[in-house]
C-alpha cells in the first residue's frame, strides 16, 4: 500500500467514524435492534403469522411474512415519538399485508414507482388501522406533519418513511438446478474465522449460481489504484474465491456496498461480511447425483402444495471412526464439580419414591378410594379393596436420543462459548451420567449439503458401550448446512426400533433450517413442523435446546410452547437436561 493510499484511508476512516458516532449518540434516535423482538411479538399477535422483522436499506416495506423497517429513526424531537414511529409502521404493515397490497406481477419495478404505489394505496390501510387502533391517528398525524415539512425543505421523498414502498411478494420457486458443486463440505474447516464485519441492511437478495467449471476456466484478477474502490460485477466471468482475509482493509469500500447479489461457494474463508436477510426466490434446486455410498430415502413436506415430495432426501448414515480421548479427559477435568452436582441430582431423581393410589396394601389410607368404598357399599355394589396409598420406587422404561446440529452455524459463539464445544461437552457429561444409571440412550450428529447429501453421524448407538463411544464425541467438527427435517425423520426411524415405552428425541441446535439448495425460511420451518408431527404420531416426544439467541425467532414456530429452551453455557444446558430428565421420568 502506497503512502497516498494510507493517508487517504486515514481521512476516510476518520470522517466515516465521526458520522457513525454522531448518529449513534443522538439522544433522539431510536434503533430497530432494540425494538425488534417486541415488534415481532406485536406483528405476530395481530397477523397470526410467523412474521420476521429485518433492517431495511431505507424506508422498507413487507414481503410475504418479512417486515423491513428503517435501521434507526430520529426525525422527531421527542424520543417517544420516534418510538411510536416504529409501532405505527409495524401496525401499518400488518394491515397492508392483510389487504395483500404489494406487487404481485413478478416484474421488477423502479424505486419511484414502488414508493408512489405505497402512498397511493395508503388510505385504505389507514382507514382500517384507525378503526382498529384509534390511538394511531394522532401518532400518524404528528409524523405526517413533520415528514411533510422535511419533504418541502429537502430534495427527496420523506413521506416514503411513513408509508414505505411496495415490494415483490415471493412467487413460485424456479426449476433451476445446481451444477458443478464439489464435495469439499464433507471435511471440516480447520482455519479460524479471523474477521467479522456487519454488512449494510438489504431487503432483497438474489443468489446467483457459480459454475465451478466456468470459474476455473475464466478467472479474472482485478487490480485497483486504491483499496477503497469496489465495483459491482455484472458480467458472466467469475473471479476466484481465494479465501484471503483482507476484509478489514476493504471496510471503507464495503460501507458503500449493497449486497443484493450473492453466490454460494464451498471455499474455505477467513472472514465474514455478515448481512441479515431472508430467503430469496432464486435459490436453485440440486440436481440428482449418482453415488455408490449407502443411503436412505426420506420424504420432505412441501407446505405450499400440502403434500410430500416422495423419496426426496438422501440420508447417509455414518459411524465415526476418529477418536479424541484428550478432549473427553479435558472435559471431565474442567467440569468435575458440575458432573458431581449432576450425579447427585440424578441420583435423587432415580431414587425418588412415587406415591401410588388405590393399592391393595400400603402405608396410608387413600381417602378418595375409601369414599368410593362406602358409596359402593350403600349402593349395593361390590366395593374395591384397593383403598391404600403406597410409596414405591418405579423403574421407567426410557430411551433418550441426543441429536446434535454440527453444521457451520455451530462454529459461532454465544456469550463467549463456541457452540460446537458446548454441544460436545454437554453430550459427554450427560452421557456420563446416563450410563451410570443404565439409561438406554444414543448420541448422533447431522449436517447436510443439499437434499442429495444429508449426513447422519452416529457417535454412540443405543446398544454401543459408552466406554467405546465417549472418545468419539470430541472429534466432531462443524461442517455443512442444517436440513433438520431429514435428520428428524431418520432419528424417528431409529427410535421406533426401540422397545421402550417412553421415547424422547432431544435436538441441540440453533433452530434455523437452511441448506445449500432450497430449504430456507418458511419452507424449511414447515418441513420441520411436519417432521415433529410425524414423531408425535409414533409416540415419540421431542424437545429442543438452543445455544443461540436468534433461535427465539425460529423454535417457537416449529416446536411450540414448553417444548424448547434457549441457553448459552454448558452448565445451563446440563441443568436444563436434568430438569427435562425429571419430566421424562414422570411422564
Amino acid at each position: 500500500m502506497g503512502l497516498d493510499e494510507y493517508i487517504f484511508g486515514l481521512f476516510s476512516n476518520y470522517w466515516k467514524n465521526k458520522k457513525r458516532k454522531a448518529a449513534a449518540q443522538d439522544e433522539r434516535s431510536i434503533h430497530l435492534r432494540d425494538l425488534k423482538a417486541r415488534l415481532s411479538i406485536v406483528a405476530r399477535a395481530i397477523t397470526g403469522r410467523p412474521v420476521m422483522i429485518f433492517p431495511a436499506q431505507k424506508e422498507g416495506g413487507y414481503r410475504d411474512d418479512n417486515f423491513f423497517l428503517p435501521v434507526y429513526f430520529a426525525a422527531m424531537e421527542d424520543p417517544r415519538d420516534n418510538f411510536n414511529f416504529y409501532l405505527f409502521r409495524t401496525l401499518f404493515l400488518c394491515i397492508q399485508q392483510r389487504l395483500n397490497l404489494n406487487w404481485q406481477d413478478g416484474q421488477e419495478h423502479s424505486l419511484e414507482d414502488s414508493r408512489r404505489q405505497a402512498q397511493q394505496y395508503a388510505k385504505p390501510v389507514l382507514d382500517i388501522l384507525f378503526a382498529e387502533f384509534p390511538v394511531m391517528r394522532e401518532i400518524h398525524d404528528k409524523l405526517f406533519i413533520r415528514l411533510q415539512n422535511e419533504e418541502q425543505h429537502k430534495a427527496g421523498d420523506s413521506l416514503s418513511m411513513l408509508y414505505g414502498k411496495w415490494m415483490l411478494n415471493k412467487g413460485e420457486q424456479n426449476d433451476e438446478q445446481l451444477n458443478h458443486f464439489n464435495e469439499k463440505v464433507k471435511k471440516a474447516i480447520h482455519d479460524e474465522i479471523e474477521t467479522i464485519l456487519q454488512a449494510n441492511p438489504v431487503e432483497e437478495v438474489k443468489t446467483q449460481q457459480v459454475d465451478k467449471k466456468q470459474q476455473q476456466d475464466q478467472v479474472v484478477h482485478n487490480y485497483y489504484e486504491k483499496i477503497e474502490t469496489l465495483e459491482e460485477h455484472q458480467g458472466g466471468i467469475w473471479k476466484d474465491f481465494d479465501g484471503d482475509d483482507e476484509l478489514e482493509e476493504h471496510q471503507n469500500a464495503l460501507d458503500e456496498l449493497t449486497m443484493s447479489h450473492t453466490v454460494r461457494v464451498d471455499d474455505d474463508t477467513h472472514s465474514i461480511y455478515q448481512a441479515e436477510f431472508v430467503e430469496n426466490i432464486t435459490v436453485a434446486e440440486s440436481r440428482e447425483k449418482k453415488t455408490k455410498q449407502h443411503y436412505l430415502l426420506y420424504d420432505e413436506w412441501d407446505f405450499a402444495k400440502r403434500k410430500y415430495k416422495k423419496d426426496f432426501c438422501k440420508v447417509f448414515p455414518k459411524s465415526i471412526i476418529q477418536k479424541d480421548p484428550a478432549y473427553y479427559k479435558q472435559c471431565l477435568q474442567e467440569h468435575a464439580t458440575t458432573l458431581n452436582v449432576l450425579r447427585k441430582m440424578l441420583a435423587n431423581l432415580n431414587n425418588r419414591y412415587q406415591e401410588l393410589k388405590r393399592q391393595t396394601q400400603g402405608e396410608n389410607i387413600d381417602i378418595d378410594a375409601v369414599t368410593d368404598f362406602f358409596i359402593d357399599t350403600y349402593a349395593g355394589r361390590t366395593p374395591s379393596e384397593k383403598i391404600y396409598l403406597s410409596k414405591r420406587k418405579l423403574e421407567k422404561d426410557i430411551s433418550i436420543m441426543l441429536l446434535l446440529d454440527v453444521s457451520l452455524s455451530s462454529d459461532g459463539y454465544a456469550n463467549g462459548n463456541r457452540v460446537i464445544d458446548v454441544e460436545k461437552k454437554v453430550s459427554i457429561l450427560f452421557g456420563e451420567i446416563l450410563q451410570e444409571f443404565n439409561v438406554d440412550f444414543s448420541i448422533h450428529a447431522f449436517f447436510s449439503k443439499t437434499r442429495n447429501y444429508s449426513t447422519y453421524i452416529t457417535l454412540k448407538g443405543f446398544d454401543e458401550n459408552w466406554s467405546l463411544a465417549k472418545d468419539k464425541i470430541g472429534s466432531v467438527d462443524p461442517q455443512g448446512y442444517t436440513r433438520i427435517g431429514a435428520a428428524l425423520r431418520h432419528s424417528g426411524s431409529l427410535l421406533r426400533q426401540r422397545q421402550s415405552k417412553n421415547k424422547w428425541l432431544i435436538l441441540i441446535s440453533d433452530g434455523k433450517p437452511n441448506d445449500y439448495d432450497r430449504y430456507e425460511g418458511k419452507y424449511g420451518i414447515q418441513d420441520v413442523k411436519q417432521a415433529l408431527r410425524e414423531l408425535r404420531q409414533n409416540n415419540i416426544h421431542s424437545y429442543a435446546l438452543a445455544i443461540e439467541a436468534e433461535a427465539k425467532y425460529y423454535l417457537p414456530q416449529m416446536f411450540g410452547v414448553n417444548h424448547y429452551q434457549i441457553l448459552t453455557t454448558p452448565v445451563e444446558l446440563l441443568e436444563s437436561l436434568v430438569k427435562l430428565y425429571e419430566k421424562i421420568k414422570h411422564q
